[in-house]
C-alpha cells in the first residue's frame, strides 16, 4: 500500500510538471497552436491526462475525439498490472514450516490436512536427516553382527544398509502419509523446551513414540507409529535373511525401531540446547 501512495504521488507530480511547463511554452508564445496539439497527444499517449491534475490542465484549441481518450489512469494503476509486482508474502517468525518435522517453542504449527501428510511422511523418509540415521543404524548393526545377520565383511554392510532404509522408510511411510491421515494425529514432534526442567523433557521426548497428540491438540496413543512400525517390521519378513524370519526377530525388530524413534525425539529436544552450548563454549 506504501508502495503503491508512491506511485501515484510520482504520477501526479510527473503530470503537473508536464502541465506547467506546456502552460509556460504557451504563454510565451514559443509553441504554435498546431505544435501544442502535437503536445496535448504526447501527453495523452503516456496516459498522463488532465484527470489526475484538473488544476493544472491546460485548454487547447485541438478538439479530440471521445474514443482517441486515454484510459483513466487509475485503472491503469490500481490494476493486476502494479499490485502483483508489488505484492510480497513473508512468512512470521513464529509460523512454522508446513513441512516441519519439529515445532520450536513459541512457534504456531500450520493444519496438516491428508495431502500435506502423504507429502510430509515422504519427505522425512528421503530427508538428509533420516538417511544419517539410515547409516548409523546399519553401521551399528554391521560392528555388533545383529539382525539382519548378513554378516560382516564389506558386502554384509551394504546389504544392512538396503534392509535399513526398506525398514525404517516403509515404517515411516506408513506411519506418517498412512496411518496419521486415518487416526488424525499429528506426526510432528513438539519441542517441550528449556522453560521445563531436564527430566521432564526427557521423559517426555522418550514417550511420544506411544503418546502423541490428535489434529485438534489432544494427547492419545500414538496408533499411527505404533500399528505403522508394526506393518514395517511385519513387512521386513519378505527380505531378511532367513535366520531372521522368525516372530522373535520381527518383534525384535518392531522394538528396536521404537527404541530408535525414542532417540530421534530425544535429539529433537536437547539439539537446540547443545548447539547453543557449543557455540557459548566456542565464544
Amino acid at each position: 500500500m506504501i508502495a503503491r501512495k508512491k506511485i501515484f504521488s510520482a504520477v501526479a507530480l510527473l503530470s503537473a510538471g508536464i502541465a506547467v511547463s506546456a502552460h509556460a511554452a504557451s504563454a510565451d508564445g514559443l509553441m504554435s497552436s498546431s505544435a501544442f496539439g502535437g503536445e496535448h497527444q504526447f501527453r495523452s499517449s503516456i496516459n498522463l491526462g488532465t484527470t489526475l491534475t484538473p488544476s493544472l490542465a491546460v485548454a487547447g484549441p485541438v478538439e479530440t475525439s471521445s474514443s482517441a481518450l486515454p484510459d483513466a489512469p487509475s485503472a491503469v494503476l490500481s490494476g493486476s498490472y502494479i499490485a502483483p509486482a508489488m505484492a510480497s508474502y513473508a512468512r512470521p517468525a513464529n509460523i512454522a514450516p508446513k513441512y516441519a518435522v519439529d515445532i520450536k517453542p513459541g512457534q504456531e504449527a500450520q493444519p496438516l490436512d491428508a495431502h500435506d501428510k502423504v507429502i510430509f511422511g515422504l519427505r522425512d523418509a528421503i530427508s538428509p536427516f533420516s538417511f544419517v540415521g539410515y547409516v548409523v543404524s546399519a553401521g551399528y548393526s554391521h560392528v555388533t553382527n545383529g539382525q539382519p545377520n548378513y554378516g560382516t565383511n564389506s558386502t554384509a554392510f551394504g546389504q544392512r544398509f538396503g534392509a535399513t532404509v526398506a525398514r525404517d522408510a516403509s515404517e515411516t511411510i506408513f506411519a506418517e502419509s498412512i496411518l496419521a491421515p486415518v487416526f488424525h494425529e499429528d506426526p510432528r514432534y513438539y519441542v517441550m523446551g528449556d522453560s521445563h526442567n531436564f527430566f521432564a523433557r526427557v521423559i517426555y521426548s522418550v514417550t511420544r513414540p506411544i503418546i502423541t497428540r490428535t489434529d485438534h491438540g489432544h494427547q492419545t496413543i500414538n496408533a499411527s507409529v505404533l500399528v505403522g512400525y508394526a506393518g514395517g517390521s511385519a513387512l521386513s519378513y519378505t527380505y531378511y535373511p532367513e535366520i531372521n524370519k522368525n516372530f522373535k526377530d520381527t518383534a525384535a525388530t518392531f522394538g528396536g525401531s521404537l527404541a530408535g524413534a525414542a532417540v530421534g525425539d530425544f535429539v529433537s529436544e536437547f539439539l537446540d540446547d547443545a548447539l547453543g552450548l557449543f557455540h557459548h563454549r566456542r565464544d
